[in-house]
């Protein structure tokens, strides 16, 4: 009786993780969005504008301008206000922020890294006009405001 017991359970427990594997699944199928603004949008708009150098096998295009807006993160997760389909972009790579009129970069801990200008960056780093931003393969360069 105990045995039967068991394996009722051991059965339930395998339902239960399979469904919990099929939802995980499932949600990473679902599409991402991109917060992107085509190429003629006025500047001034208090967003950080870049455009994109190198857009890795993310669905960027070459030329495309991202807005940023004050605080966003930028990853490959539907978490992220900006996603980069990129598997070279950590779920939540890095997030751009204001220090004044200053635009700032920090690295959240992702695997590949954040670089401006070839420079890793450790912490903060400022951004500049012409600075190019890569988060893992792909590069994206910051526009003059």
């Amino acid at each position: 009786m105990i045995i039967l017991l068991l394996r009722v359970v051991l059965v339930a427990l395998l339902y239960v993780f399979l469904a919990l594997v099929i939802r995980l699944a499932a949600r990473g199928l679902q599409p991402t969005r991109q917060l992107t603004a085509p190429s003629h949008a006025p500047s001034g708009s208090g967003e950080l504008r870049l455009v994109v150098l190198d857009p890795g096998n993310s669905e960027l295009r070459a030329g495309q301008i991202v807005e940023m807006p004050d605080g966003a993160t930028l990853g490959r997760s539907a978490r992220a206000e900006v996603v980069i389909a990129d598997s070279s972009v950590s779920a939540e790579h890095a997030r751009v922020f204001r220090v004044g009129r200053a635009w700032v970069v920090t690295d959240l801990g992702s695997t590949n890294g954040t670089q401006v200008n070839q420079t890793a960056v450790n912490g903060e780093m400022p951004l500049a006009p012409n600075d190019v931003l890569a988060l893992g393969s792909v590069r994206l360069k910051v526009v003059a405001r």
